[in-house]
C-alpha cells in the first residue's frame, strides 16, 4: 500500500475547498455539496502545506523523500484518504498526451472541466482539439458556431453556406472573414477555411464530409433537404452528425447520429416533431442580439461533450439518443429522449418470438421510460386527467402517430388499481402504435407480410391491408398486446369474437356461475348503483364462452347499458362483460363518454393464458372456413426491445 501511494501523483480535483472544523480539532472539505470531515489537530496544518503541490506534478514519494518515518506515514494516509474520498486524482494513471504547454495553459479551464468527469482530460481535450470539423449552414447561427468551436479549442475548422442553392449573406460572410483573420494572427496552430456548397452536388458533399471527422449543421432556417443529404452522407462515409434543427421559435440541438448506430438519426427527430406548416420554415422572428450565439453555443458544447467522452458513456457504449429543446423567446431549455422512426428489421420466426420472456407490469413500468417524452417518444406518460376514478380507475395515455409527425391520438386504460389501469393502458397504446408503424412500412416496400397459422405454425402471406388495416382508423379487429406471446394471441382472438357476437342473447346465464376475484367485485359494484343487473348467454364457437351483461334504468338514454364480454371460461367471460358494463356507467353517470368502452380502450385482465387453451376455437374458425393467421408487430425494434408480445390475428379464407 506505502509503495502505492508513494508513487501516485495526486491533484486536487477543481472546487475543492477546505477550512478547520469549529472546535479545531479536525479539517472540512467540501466538493459542490459533498462535505468530508478528516480528524486531526495537524490535519488542517498538514493540508495547508501540501495543498499547492498537489498539482499531479510530483508523486507522493517526492514530497516525503526528506520526512521522518513517522511523518512520512501520516502524509501518505493524508493523501490515501483524499484520494478515496474523490478529492484527489492520481495523474500518474492518465494516458499520455502531445499538447504543447501553451495549449494546456490556453485551454486549462477545458481540460479541469473533463477532469470533473473523466480520467486522462488532457488526451481526451486533445482528440477534440485535433478533430477536423465540419460546420454546415448558414445565418448567424452558422457564424456563432464557428466562433464557438474555435473558442472551445477545434484547430481545424472548414465552414461551408450550406443548402440546395447556397446563399452568402454579407454579414455573415464579413464575420467568418473576421474570424478567419484572428485565427491568421493568432500564436496558437488554428485553420479556417470558409466557401459553399451545394448538397445537390454528390460528389462535392461526399469529398467533404470525407475530409471531416465530426460535422455539424449550423442554419436560422432548416432545409428539410440539405439537413437529410447531409445525414445520409455521414451514415454512408462514417462520419458523425450532430445538428440543430430550428422550427418555427424552437431550436432542437441534436441528437448526435454517429454512423455506426443507423437508427439514430436526423430523419428520426423530423419525424416525431412533424413536418413543419407553411409559416414554421420561416426565420424566427427571436433569432436576433445574444439567441444565436446561444443556440450554437448548445450545439458546440453537444460536440465538446460528445468527442471528450463527458457525457457519461465509455467509447464502446451508444451514446444516449435525445435532443434538446430551446425556446426561443424564453430561452429555457428542455432535454427530450429521442425514440428512434423504425428501420427495416430482421424477420424473427414464431418461436423467437413466442419464446421471449414474459413482460410483467412492474418491468414494463419500468422499460417504457425509453419509450416515453411528450415530444420526441412514442408515449406520453399516463395521465388521470379530470377523470372520475371511482369506482373503476382511468388513466389516459397519447400515442405518437407514425403516419402523421407531430401529431398523437389517445388511448385509455382502466382497472381496479393503478398499477393495473397503467398496465392495461400502456400495452393497449404500445399495440395502438404498433399497428400503425407497421403499416407504413409496407407501403413503402410493397408486397405481402409474412404471417403464422395458428394451427399448426406454417408461414401465410398476408397482404399488408389486411394485416394491418387503415393507418390511422382506430384500432383494428384482432390487435393485442399481453404480457406472454400467448396471452397476446389469446387477446387478439378474444377480440375477433366479441366483434362477432350479437348484441344481446334471450338466454338466462347458469344461477352457479362462480365469478373471478374481481368479477365479483364488478358485480356488487354494478348492484350498489340501484339499477337492475342481468346477464344473458350469448352464442359462441368452440372453446369460447359469451354472455350479455345488462344494466336497466335511467341510463344510455333511458334504453339501459348493454355490454359484452368473452372468455375461455365462463367465468372469465363473465368478469370481462361485467368489467365492461361497470365502466359504460362510470363514464355514462359522470359525462366522460371518451373511455366507454370501445376499441380504444383496454380493461386489465389476469393472465391465465397458455399455449393451448385457444385450440378449440381456432379449430372452430377452421370448421366455419377462417383461418387464424399471427401477424407479429415487431416492425419497430424500439418498441419490440420493450414488449416483444405485440400481435395482429386475421381471419383468412382457409
Amino acid at each position: 500500500m506505502q509503495s502505492t501511494i508513494a508513487a501516485m501523483r495526486p491533484r486536487m480535483r477543481t472546487g475543492v475547498f477546505f477550512t478547520p472544523t469549529p472546535e479545531g480539532d479536525g479539517v472540512l472539505l467540501t466538493k459542490g455539496s459533498d462535505i468530508v470531515t478528516f480528524q486531526g489537530a495537524s490535519t488542517y496544518a498538514w493540508l495547508e502545506k501540501l495543498s499547492p503541490h498537489l498539482d499531479g506534478r510530483h508523486s507522493v514519494g517526492d514530497l516525503t523523500s526528506g520526512l521522518k518515518p513517522t511523518t512520512r506515514q501520516m502524509v501518505e494516509r493524508l493523501v490515501g484518504a483524499l484520494h478515496d474520498a474523490g478529492l484527489v486524482r492520481d495523474v500518474s494513471q492518465d494516458a499520455d498526451h502531445s499538447l504543447s504547454e501553451r495549449e494546456l495553459a490556453e485551454y486549462a479551464a477545458e481540460i479541469a472541466f473533463i477532469e470533473t468527469f473523466r480520467t486522462s482530460p488532457a488526451l481526451r481535450f486533445q482528440r477534440y482539439r485535433r478533430t477536423r470539423l465540419l460546420v454546415l449552414g448558414s445565418g448567424p447561427v452558422l457564424s456563432a458556431t464557428v466562433d464557438g468551436a474555435l473558442r472551445s479549442g477545434v484547430a481545424r475548422v472548414s465552414a461551408r453556406f450550406a443548402g440546395d442553392v447556397p446563399t452568402e449573406e454579407p454579414a455573415v460572410r464579413a464575420r467568418l472573414d473576421e474570424l478567419a483573420d484572428d485565427v491568421r494572427r493568432g500564436d496558437l496552430e488554428r485553420s479556417l477555411a470558409i466557401g459553399s456548397m451545394d448538397v445537390t452536388d454528390t460528389a462535392a458533399l461526399h469529398r467533404a464530409v470525407e475530409a471531416a471527422d465530426l460535422v455539424l449543421y449550423a442554419a436560422d432556417r432548416t432545409d428539410p433537404g440539405c439537413l437529410g443529404a447531409i445525414d445520409l452522407a455521414c451514415a454512408e462515409l462514417g462520419r458523425t452528425l450532430i445538428p440543430v434543427t430550428i422550427l418555427g421559435d424552437e431550436a432542437w440541438v441534436g441528437p448526435v447520429c454517429p454512423a455506426d448506430h443507423r437508427t439514430t438519426r436526423w430523419e428520426s427527430l423530423w419525424q416525431r416533431l412533424g413536418r413543419p406548416r407553411q409559416d414554421a420554415a420561416a426565420r424566427s422572428g427571436f433569432l436576433t442580439g445574444p439567441v444565436p450565439g446561444i443556440v450554437a453555443n448548445h450545439l458546440v458544447f453537444r460536440a465538446f461533450e460528445h468527442v471528450t467522452g463527458v457525457t457519461g458513456h465509455d467509447e464502446a457504449e451508444t451514446p444516449q439518443a435525445g435532443a434538446v429543446r430551446i425556446d426561443l423567446e424564453t430561452l429555457q431549455t428542455s432535454v427530450h429522449t429521442l425514440v428512434p422512426h423504425p428501420p427495416a428489421t430482421p424477420a424473427r420466426t414464431v418461436r423467437e418470438l413466442a419464446d421471449a420472456p414474459a413482460v410483467v407490469a412492474e418491468e414494463l413500468a419500468e422499460r417504457v421510460g425509453a419509450l416515453t417524452d411528450e415530444r420526441l417518444g412514442v408515449l406520453g406518460r399516463a395521465s388521470e386527467e379530470h377523470y372520475e376514478q371511482f369506482p373503476l380507475r382511468v388513466v389516459r395515455v397519447a400515442v405518437a402517430d407514425p403516419g402523421r409527425p407531430g401529431e398523437s391520438f389517445p388511448v385509455w386504460g382502466a382497472g381496479a388499481d393503478f398499477a393495473q389501469t397503467q398496465d392495461a393502458a400502456l400495452r393497449h397504446a404500445l399495440a395502438a402504435y404498433a399497428v400503425r408503424s407497421a403499416a407504413l412500412r409496407p407501403a413503402r416496400g410493397g408486397g405481402p407480410v409474412t404471417g403464422f397459422a395458428l394451427a399448426d405454425g406454417t408461414p401465410r402471406d398476408v397482404p399488408a391491408d389486411t394485416a394491418f388495416g387503415q393507418a390511422g382508423t382506430g384500432l383494428p379487429v384482432g390487435t393485442a398486446a399481453g404480457p406472454t406471446w400467448a396471452a397476446a394471441v389469446e387477446r387478439a382472438l378474444l377480440d375477433h369474437c366479441l366483434r362477432r357476437l350479437p348484441a344481446d342473447g334471450d338466454r338466462p346465464a347458469a344461477d352457479g356461475l362462480e365469478p373471478t376475484p374481481a368479477g365479483g367485485r364488478y358485480r356488487e359494484l354494478l348492484l350498489a348503483t340501484g339499477a337492475d343487473l342481468s346477464m344473458h348467454a350469448l352464442p359462441a364457437p368452440a372453446g369460447v364462452s359469451a354472455y350479455a351483461c345488462r344494466l336497466d334504468g335511467d341510463l344510455g338514454g333511458g334504453h339501459g347499458l348493454v355490454e359484452r364480454g368473452v372468455g375461455f371460461t365462463p367465468a372469465e367471460a363473465a368478469e370481462a362483460g361485467l368489467g365492461r358494463l361497470l365502466l359504460a356507467y362510470q363514464a355514462e353517470a359522470h359525462g366522460q363518454t371518451e373511455y366507454a368502452p370501445s376499441a380504444m380502450v383496454s380493461l386489465w385482465t389476469a393472465d391465465l393464458a397458455d399455449s393451448t387453451r385457444h385450440r378449440p376455437f381456432v379449430e372452430a374458425l377452421r370448421a366455419d372456413g377462417l383461418e387464424p393467421v399471427v401477424v407479429p408487430l415487431d416492425q419497430d425494434p424500439a418498441v419490440h426491445a420493450v414488449l416483444p408480445h405485440v400481435v395482429r390475428v386475421v381471419l383468412l379464407d382457409a
